[in-house]
């Protein structure tokens, strides 16, 4: 998905996946490939489909997260405002108050896309949040992260099967 919702990276600190993956075989791998490895790289990266999820029931959501869809949609809790369909994500960066230093300026973070949710725990651009359930209460301070404090219970858990589901 990187390849469909730059920038990438939390901070967005590569404007491209491309520039990611050039970046990566350089200072991760050590590596100097030249600009036709890098391509096919981009390509295979590319023709990679997120794979299904496991919390859907013969392909489709759960009455959980049938219902948590609906939550995601309304205007009141907001999550389809910066994460819409079909990408899950707006493509823009957003102070969320989840930066370690409140002395400075709140970061801004990419708004990464929620597909494939159910794969990429923990949670949140430091991994302090362990689950959804996390992201969605003891992690979302004012309701930065979707309007959720007025759900119930039962309704966040809703809520975060939906987001597994995608």
């Amino acid at each position: 998905m990187s390849h469909r919702t730059p920038p990438t990276m939390s901070l967005g600190v590569r404007e491209t996946a491309e520039k990611a993956v050039r970046s990566g075989m350089r200072h991760i791998l050590f590596a100097r490939r030249d600009e036709e490895q890098a391509r096919a790289i981009d390509e295979y990266l590319k023709g990679l489909d997120p794979a299904p999820s496991p919390f859907l029931m013969n392909g489709e959501l759960s009455a959980a997260a049938g219902r948590g869809r609906k939550l995601f949609e309304e205007p009141v809790v907001g999550c389809a405002t910066c994460h819409p369909a079909p990408l899950f994500t707006d493509l823009k960066m957003h102070a969320v108050a989840t930066g370690r230093n409140a002395k400075l300026r709140e970061p801004e973070f990419d708004t990464p896309t929620l597909v494939e949710s159910w794969r990429t725990a923990p949670y949140l651009h430091d991994g302090s949040a362990v689950t959804l359930r996390e992201v969605l209460t003891t992690r979302n301070p004012n309701d930065r992260h979707g309007g959720t404090s007025h759900l119930t219970a039962e309704e966040v858990d809703d809520l975060a099967a939906y987001v597994l589901s995608l």
